[in-house]
Order: structure tokens, then sequence, then C-alpha cells
């Protein structure tokens, strides 16, 4: 599939068969099933493995408009929203404020949803300071920072969770006047419906297809969307014309 650059970031598309099984794995309203669909995809189509929150948000909305144009209407939380992608892109506002904490060093997180503080708090640490001498956590695995600081008794764990839990929840992502929490799942639910399609609709493209270009399944591989709809709209044009030349008496051209 052909690869794009927003900003310094490579962007393949998605081909029409990845589009139909990303839309087939949206069919749930789990959080954690639906972060994990839009971060593969990320690490499948962005040539970069770590993205902060910010640039997530904009390689999808990109990657967007390569699968299903740039303007799209969209009915979210009662109010209705006609969007165009650049316009989105140029006007993304982040409030991301620093985790209040004393002891603790912390990475921000780039997670869309954050359902356990204290996991992502755990594995975010990037070191400790414990009586003004620090210690570098970075090269610790998971299981071995939580040995460690159910082992420190001069830091409350929870109670540190807790906060970071209270400063991620003023976190959020302003497009325009619409209003999402970084991490609390809103992202996600904006992501889900400018991705989805009926999928009738798309069946009932693969069969026209099929039937009129003879069309297999691996064909479906090497084909956007966007693709397969001016196949389509050639070949109804054709029809079209055909039945036109019909009717006028003037034979069709081979």
């Amino acid at each position: 599939m052909n690869s794009y650059y927003y900003n310094n970031y490579r962007i393949t598309e998605l081909s029409y068969f990845e589009y139909k099984n990303l839309v087939k794995n949206l069919f749930t309203e789990d959080l954690d099933t639906i972060n994990k669909v839009f971060e593969d995809i990320l690490q499948s189509q962005v040539n970069v493995k770590y993205l902060s929150i910010e640039n997530k948000f904009k390689c999808l909305i990109f990657l967007r408009s390569l699968t299903l144009g740039e303007e799209f209407n969209l009915s979210y939380k009662e109010k209705n929203y006609n969007f165009n992608v650049n316009n989105i892109l140029e006007n993304i506002f982040l409030n991301e404020e620093d985790y209040d904490t004393e002891s603790i060093d912390l990475t921000k997180s780039n997670k869309f949803y954050i359902n356990d503080t204290l996991n992502e708090l755990i594995n975010n640490i990037k070191g400790i300071t414990l009586k003004n001498k620090y210690y570098d956590f970075t090269e610790f695995a998971k299981e071995q920072k939580k040995e460690l600081l159910d082992n420190i008794t001069d830091i409350n764990i929870v109670d540190v969770s807790n906060k970071m839990l209270g400063d991620i929840s003023n976190n959020y992502l302003k497009i325009l006047d619409l209003k999402l929490n970084l991490h609390n799942g809103d992202i996600l639910t904006f992501l889900k419906n400018i991705f989805y399609s009926d999928l009738n609709n798309l069946y009932d493209l693969e069969y026209f297809l099929i039937k009129n270009l003879n069309l297999n399944t691996n064909d479906f591989k090497n084909y956007s969307l966007s693709e397969l709809k001016i196949l389509m709209n050639k070949v109804i044009e054709e029809y079209k014309e055909s039945n036109k030349n019909d009717n006028t008496g003037i034979p069709l051209s081979r």
C-alpha cells in the first residue's frame, strides 16, 4: 500500500482488507479492546514506535483522511459536528499537566485509556528521590519496580496513585469546541465513530466488484477502499454509457 508523510511521520494507508477488519474489531463497547485495536493500527501503519498522545491522535486522524476522506459528520454526546480533517489537525489544543508528585519521577502516559492508575504509575516510573538522593528506575522491569516500591516505607504508593488519578482527570484534548478527556476513553469513542462504516455497504461493494471485475480475495488486500470505490464508479459510468449508446442505436466500442 502507498505511504504518505504527515509532518515527519510516514503513514501507510490501510488496504481495504485491513480496513474491513478494523471495522469488525470495533464492534465492541469494551474500551480495553478498542484501545488495543488503535494501538495495533499505529504500530503497523506509522513508522515511529513511540508517539506522544497528541501525535498518536493526529496520525490516526490523518490515516482516517486517507481511508475515508477529509470531510465527515459526527453525532457525539447529543451534538452534531461537521468536521474537516485539516481543521482538526490545525486546531487541536492539548491540556496535559505534569503529575504532581514530590518523590517520584514519572513519564507522562501516552495511553488513550487508563483503567488501572496504580499499574500505569508503576509502568511509568523513571526514578524516585529518597533523602535527597535520586534512584534511577529506567533499567528495571515492571515487576522489579513493583517489588522495590513495596519495600520502600517512605512512600505511600497508593496515595501517589490516587493523586495521579486526580491529575489526569483534568487533562484533555480539545478540537474546536469538542473537549475529550485524554485517558478515560473519550478519545477512543471519538475515533471509533469516525472510522466506522456500515459492514453491509462494504459487503455490497465487494459483491459488486467480484461480479463485475472478477476480483478475488487477494485483490482486496492490494487495494484501498478509496481505490475500490473509484473502480466501482468506473464500472457504473461504463454501464450508463453502454445503456445510452444502446438506446440511441450507436454500437458500443470494444
